[in-house]
């Protein structure tokens, strides 16, 4: 066992039961169907006619470089942009809203500089669930569940950065979500610090059984953590890989190592142009 695995194995024990912690039972995740997406900024076309289908439960990856549009795509998913054609669906209805399901963890994590940590994760309940009798007590639930019950009355800028998106993702499950989508939430994070939140999002997903979207640049990240990743180019899924390995993850091995290279091998022998993503 590598001393990353060992260090990821002791964090893992201190972590409290999840599910153990909410009165409710998670909600099933949400499919989701996508067709002929189309999203313009100005007289570029970021994504062109895009269609995807994502089982209910499903953790995908979405890579590809910089400007192709993966992030623009999960912003369409979890309804934060306007579209420009085609149609996003979930489930059976058609009439699913996105804001109704759906909850997203950003790369910087967002928190209320004036309010303490178990206010910023009730923000997470909206306005109807932090009025609720119970909604300070499900907060609680969230923050503990992420391993940070013992820092609810502490102010966000005294948190180290791996606590932050902690205190982020506790934001995100509190109102227990059919779907959840990540972008990029942990780029800016030191890299063991990465790989410990690489492996609780992986634990909850595993117990929630939620949705789940991933944005990322990091290919390694996508092998770990993912059932599925896509490769989007040219404004379309240039590339959709299952990704049938065991969990945990072991990384190094061989299999894991193939999968990566496959995956880089087809992002670097392509040249596009254009700065920044989108």
């Amino acid at each position: 066992m590598t001393l990353a695995e060992t260090n990821l194995a002791a964090t893992s024990k201190t972590l409290p039961d999840f599910n153990a912690l909410f009165r409710e039972p998670p909600q099933p995740g949400v499919s989701i169907t996508v067709r002929d997406l189309i999203k313009d900024f100005g007289a570029k076309r970021v994504l062109d006619r895009l269609d995807l289908h994502v089982p209910a439960g499903q953790f995908l990856a979405i890579v590809g470089r910089s400007g192709c549009g993966k992030s623009t795509l999960l912003r369409l998913i979890a309804g934060l942009d306007e579209k420009n054609g085609g149609r996003v669906s979930f489930g059976e209805r058609a009439t699913t809203k996105a804001s109704d399901i759906a909850r997203v963890m950003f790369q910087e994590p967002r928190l209320l500089p004036w309010a303490r940590v178990l206010a910023n994760v009730e923000v997470g309940l909206g306005g109807a669930g932090r009025a609720a009798p119970d909604g300070r007590t499900r907060a609680q639930e969230a923050l503990q569940s992420v391993g940070l019950g013992d820092r609810a009355g502490d102010w966000p800028s005294i948190l180290s950065g791996g606590q932050k998106q902690r205190v982020a993702l506790a934001r995100a499950l509190v109102s227990r979500p059919r779907l959840l989508a990540f972008d990029e939430p942990l780029g800016a994070l030191d890299a063991l610090t990465r790989i410990e939140m690489q492996q609780l999002l992986e634990s909850v997903w595993l117990r929630e059984r939620f949705t789940a979207l991933l944005v990322t640049h990091d290919v390694a990240e996508a092998v770990a953590l993912a059932d599925r990743i896509v490769v989007i180019e040219n404004g379309a899924v240039a590339l959709d890989i299952p990704v049938d390995l065991p969990r945990p993850r072991r990384r190094g091995a061989a299999e894991v190592a193939t999968l990566e290279e496959r995956i880089l091998d087809h992002l670097l022998r392509k040249t596009t142009s254009g700065a920044g993503d989108t």
